[in-house]
């Protein structure tokens, strides 16, 4: 077998950084990719959706030319375009003219079949070589792929590629496939094989297809450091090194590794890519990676609630990413609604004629710590924790609407005496005598914010009738992990990209609890800066 690797990196990896490498960085990563003896290079999307000169989405292929390498190459070069996603019409690609790209691979989903092939016929008719890459092969029975695989002997294309969208398959899935279509393939065309990591397999399969014995060519899909969306891809440096030492030394492992230090270290320090449990069990129930992205950015869930939820998603909306119906799914997950009457009569009889102060876990709850107490001291406030508890802090209740926090909280109030537990209806009853709230009533409209912990308490004092109420250790997020709570146990990774956008909303949320009641900070807050879209 005769096998090729194909660097993904400036296109797939661009889902981590929204494409925004640099040009300079583009034109070097393509550089030492080519030095490196990679045998075809994917310079990124071709796209009607291009956002300005710094990123690896071109609207042309002269736009391409300027970042390729200004010297012979010995490289293959190629662009993606994607049908239905970043699109462009291949009627707008100007002819093969030896100097810029020489390939195109064309993205599509078994909808879009016939659209795809006859776009295909466009692009080879202007002199391209086209990679044909059906999305979630996974997801087609033997003899529809049977009818593909006859449709490709009529088109004859470059490449046919076996598309792990969901990082769900297992080597016998692969080979399967493989097989299947190197059996019924015209043997001139190459097959392809791009894999995701969400069950830590992209490497593995990787060797599987490598020992086929095939005359076929094998193309394997791959990136610097894996780097690609969600679990990411097959890494670059690992199938050139395993190549070298079990085939041929052909590549040049050094030259992937320096593009790792000098370019996707500095990225990886800003953005996450790679296997985690979520993606895992996204890619068991074969979902899309992003519910689980996206069940996880919550921080409120156990890994048992994020399967439970992803299993209920019909099987039909689990390949394609649907951002309403997993906000739906988790807000029907969450809900129990219950009669709080009681609880939120006993609470109002507490806290009447007294101010309330919120402690939530930020690092001033640290820094601040003596300035809190010697108020706590003067003022004798109603003191309630947000999502924690730590006897030094005096706490007269503590409200817990996070599932993954119940447990070490439950377990930590046993030996404390005098503290109240305030539980939102979402969680099970547990171990300690608690106030249970309804959940429902205190979430907001905003669903990107709508069960933060602070503003569900907030509206829950609002409804007992606070007047006055401060604020401690509600800091916000400033790192993109590690540092921003006042203990590492509490510490968890934060989405940077989403970051001040929530922060915006929380402070706008605040804007409107503040009309019905006095709050005050006493901690620095980013949350006490003037929201500037009110």
């Amino acid at each position: 077998m005769s096998m090729r690797i194909l660097d993904c990196t400036l296109r797939d990896g661009g889902y981590v950084n929204d494409w925004q490498f640099g040009k300079k960085t583009i034109s070097s990563i393509l550089d030492k990719l080519e030095r490196a003896n990679i045998d075809i290079i994917e310079c990124g999307f071709l796209t009607g959706m291009v956002k300005d000169q710094n990123s690896s989405l071109f609207n042309s292929i002269a736009q391409i030319k300027e970042v390729l390498p200004k010297r012979q190459r010995r490289a293959m070069f190629v662009a993606m375009i994607a049908i239905g996603e970043k699109e462009l019409h291949p009627s707008e690609l100007t002819p093969y003219d030896g100097e810029s790209i020489e390939g195109i691979r064309l993205t599509f989903h078994k909808e879009e079949i016939g659209q795809a092939i006859q776009w295909a016929g466009i692009i080879m008719g202007k002199g391209y070589k086209v990679f044909m890459q059906p999305v979630g092969t996974v997801l087609y029975r033997d003899m529809e792929l049977l009818h593909l695989v006859e449709q490709m002997n009529g088109l004859n294309p470059y490449a046919f590629y076996i598309v792990d969208t969901l990082g769900s398959m297992y080597r016998n899935e692969v080979s399967h496939r493989f097989y299947l279509i190197d059996e019924n393939m015209d043997p001139g065309i190459h097959l392809g094989f791009h894999g995701h990591n969400n069950l830590q397999l992209a490497f593995s399969n990787a060797q599987v297809l490598g020992k086929i014995q095939t005359k076929r060519t094998l193309i394997l899909d791959s990136s610097v450091y894996g780097m690609g969306r969600g679990a990411g891809n097959l890494p670059t440096e690992l199938i050139t090194q395993y190549i070298n030492k079990n085939i041929a030394s052909r590549y040049d492992v050094a030259m992937v590794m320096d593009i790792y230090d000098e370019y996707i270290a500095s990225i990886r320090k800003e953005h996450e890519w790679g296997y985690t449990v979520p993606y895992h069990i996204a890619a068991s129930h074969v979902c899309h990676p992003n519910y689980a992205s996206y069940l996880l950015n919550k921080q409120t869930l156990t890994m048992l609630d994020i399967e439970r939820i992803i299993q209920s998603i019909p099987e039909k909306y689990r390949v394609l990413y649907d951002q309403a119906l997993i906000e739906q799914l988790y807000a029907q997950y969450q809900s129990n609604k219950i009669d709080d009457s009681a609880a939120v009569a006993e609470i109002t009889r507490t806290i009447q004629n007294k101010s309330v102060l919120l402690l939530a876990p930020g690092k001033t709850l640290v820094t601040a710590y003596d300035d809190i107490m010697a108020f706590v001291e003067k003022e004798k406030p109603y003191v309630i924790s947000v999502n924690f508890v730590d006897p030094k802090y005096r706490m007269n209740a503590c409200f817990v609407s996070n599932h993954k926090r119940i447990d070490a909280i439950e377990r930590d109030m046993q030996h404390m005496s005098g503290v109240r537990a305030i539980l939102t209806s979402n969680l099970p009853a547990g171990g300690v005598q608690a106030l249970r709230v309804n959940y429902d009533r205190y979430i907001n409209g905003d669903s990107m914010i709508s069960d933060n912990a602070g503003l569900m308490l907030l509206r829950l004092l609002e409804r007992c009738g606070a007047q006055q109420v401060y604020l401690a250790g509600f800091d916000g997020f400033h790192h993109k992990h590690n540092g921003n709570y006042y203990s590492k146990e509490l510490d968890r990774d934060v989405d940077t990209e989403q970051v001040q956008e929530k922060q915006r909303r929380i402070r706008r949320q605040l804007g409107r609890l503040a009309q019905s009641m006095n709050l005050r900070f006493l901690t620095p807050s980013v949350y006490q800066q003037e929201d500037e879209s009110r």
